[in-house]
Parts: C-alpha cells; structure tokens; sequence
C-alpha cells in the first residue's frame, strides 16, 4: 500500500502569488501542508513558504528517530506552533513584513493514525469508501453563520464574510490549530484534498467526490478539478492551490 500525489500551486488572477505548500511521503508516513497567504497582508508569501517547509522539516526530523510519534496530536500541534514561532521571528527581523499571517492545512499519517491539523480556511477533506467522510470547519465569520443557523455550509463559497477569517498563524494572538485524530487505518481508495480557499470555492465537494472515482490516479482528478476551476473563475481569482493524496495497492 502506498500513498500516491500530485499537487498545484497558481497565481491565479492575481499580481503574486502567496500559496505555498508542500510534502513528504514515504512507505513509513507523510505529511501534506497547504498555506494560503493573507493577500491584503503585505509579505504574506514570505509566511506561508516559511510555515509549510518548518513543518515538513519537523515532521521529518521527529520520524526520524520515531514514527509513530511523529503523528501524535501533541507534536502535530508543535509543528504548527513552531511555525508560528519562526514566521513571528521573520517578522521582527524585517519589519516590512510585520503584517504578514497564513492560513496552514496539514495532514500527518503513518497509515494507522491520521491527525488533520488547521488554522483558518485552508481546508482538508477526507473521502473514505468513495465518499466524503469528513472536513474541516474553517475558522470565518461565514462558517459562524453557518454554525448558527444563518446560511447553509453551501453558501460559505458566495458569503459577504467568507474571507473574514478569526484565525490565522503569525499573528499577534496565536490560538492553536484544530486537530482532528483518524484513528482507522488508511485502505485503498481513500484519499485526502488539501486545498485553498482559491481551490475550493469553485470546486464543489460531490464533484471532488466524482472526479477522484472517475480518474485513475491523482493527477488525473486533480486535472479534472482545475478544470472545473478554470471554467468558473473570474478575471481576478484568487491564487488555488491544492494536494491530492489517494492510497493505493
């Protein structure tokens, strides 16, 4: 069994672009992490590259000398709030970029154990049995209208608030990432989408459900979702970024 990849990171329609991710993957484990750049933040690039490659690092020097502690939640908690650490530290030695915060989506699996840790609306899916098994709840003021009743889940993808967001890494006040713990082993055809909300407003979950079924390997669905992508946006989306993850024999 082995977990097979494949990613995208783009501009999109904007004048830079502040996505940033990036990955391990081995017979033993991996870690997947998508960051999202706060666009009105100036240097907010310089956040979300350094916040994806220190937890890889970390990721990778803790399975280095234990792989099943690689995945606890307490050390998947500490990789994101050494991030934080190092991207308040960037700040403090280059204050043009004193604004500058992200968004961190991060998946960390040895294949028995799964922990899905977040910080604001960069989102993991997890699609178990063909189906979409679980979600993350993104931390904006549209997922709290949905959270009381204001507006379908649906609805968060056009809400006046869906970019407002109440959480975000490199910011003067850190509040610690979600993390949800998947306790059941990884089986072939599950698969996981880590993506921005770049990605995500224009691609709809029955139809990520769809095109992972459709496709043979990663690459394949994820073409078939940018597809969809590209026939919906705008001239000035948002940069989109996205890893694919499907376990196979």
């Amino acid at each position: 069994m082995k977990l097979l990849t494949s990613s995208i990171c783009k501009q999109g329609g904007r004048e830079y672009n502040q996505d940033y991710l990036d990955l391990t993957v081995d017979k033993d484990g991996a870690c997947l992490v998508v960051c999202d750049g706060l666009g009105s933040y100036y240097g907010s690039e310089v956040a979300s590259r350094i916040c994806s490659t220190k937890i890889i690092e970390q990721f990778r020097e803790v399975k280095q000398l234990d792989a099943s502690r690689a995945v606890k939640p307490e050390y998947c908690q500490s990789y994101i709030q050494s991030a934080h650490n190092y991207v308040v530290d960037e700040k403090e030695r280059n204050p043009k970029i004193r604004s500058s915060c992200t968004t961190v989506a991060c998946v960390a699996t040895d294949y028995n154990t799964t922990v899905i840790s977040h910080i604001g609306d960069t989102r993991v899916y997890l699609f178990t049995g063909g189906k979409l098994h679980f979600q993350t709840r993104d931390h904006s003021l549209s997922q709290i209208s949905v959270e009381l009743g204001k507006i379908p889940l649906r609805d968060i993808r056009s809400d006046k608030d869906q970019n407002k967001l109440t959480r975000v890494l490199g910011s003067d006040y850190y509040i610690p990432p979600d993390c949800d713990i998947y306790n059941t082993p990884l089986k072939p055809g599950d698969a996981f989408i880590i993506c921005t909300d770049g990605f995500w407003e224009y691609v709809y979950e029955e139809e990520m459900e769809e095109d992972l079924a459709s496709s043979a390997t990663p690459e394949e669905a994820l073409a078939k979702m940018e597809q969809r992508l590209l026939a919906r946006v705008t001239k000035f989306n948002d940069n989109y970024s996205a890893i694919v993850a499907v376990i196979k024999e």
